[in-house]
């Protein structure tokens, strides 16, 4: 069963998440732009979130600046997730701008105000699920674009939260976080999912 748990919290795992919202957006609007755009800003949100993020953490590993890839302790999770906030910056100011991808654009605007929680939350030792946070995230996402062009996306949307609901049981199996941290991870994915749009159409 730990076996399972740690494969299910490995192919989940919040470095995967972007680039999946990325490329679902695209996918769902085939026709709003060409694909060698595409295929390049696929390309460099796979760069900016998987590739350089990974060679991150090995550097970490032999310098001996973390103990684990699974980041076990508060210390250890601060320097990754700064990181990962220079990067959404990269992106949000480089690749998704709000007037071609608006919607990525808020995105990766929620996944920033997030990111910044969770880590504000390291300072006073409490170890939000970025799992959890990743998957409401993406979740709602798609339930934002669903409402948002009047898509039917009922299976994608019922394969998210199921996804959502297993993490989040395994990641309580693994006894990685706490029900209270695993549950604050959900609420923060929908709230900064929800209220980042709002904030900016209000704006505008």
């Amino acid at each position: 069963m730990k076996k399972l748990a740690l494969f299910i919290s490995v192919i989940c795992h919040p470095i995967i998440i972007p680039i999946i919202a990325v490329i679902s957006y695209f996918y769902l609007f085939p026709d709003f732009f060409q694909k060698s755009i595409v295929y390049a800003k696929v390309l460099a949100t796979s760069i900016l979130t998987i590739f350089i993020p990974i060679v991150f953490l090995f550097i970490m590993k032999s310098m001996r600046l973390i103990s684990s890839f699974r980041l076990p302790s508060y210390n250890e999770r601060k320097l990754p997730l700064l990181f990962f906030l220079v990067l959404d910056l990269l992106i949000i100011n480089y690749i998704f701008d709000i007037y071609n991808y608006k919607h990525l654009f808020y995105f990766f605007w929620a996944l920033l105000f997030s990111g910044i929680i969770c880590f504000l939350g390291l300072l006073f030792k409490f170890k939000v699920s970025l799992h959890t946070l990743g998957l409401s995230s993406l979740s709602f996402f798609m339930i934002y674009l669903s409402y948002n062009f009047e898509l039917s996306l009922s299976l994608y949307i019922s394969v998210l939260i199921l996804s959502l609901g297993i993490v989040s049981s395994m990641r309580l199996y693994l006894k990685a976080h706490t029900l209270v941290e695993v549950v604050v991870g959900i609420l923060l994915g929908l709230a900064t999912q929800l209220l980042i749009p709002l904030l900016f159409i209000y704006k505008m």
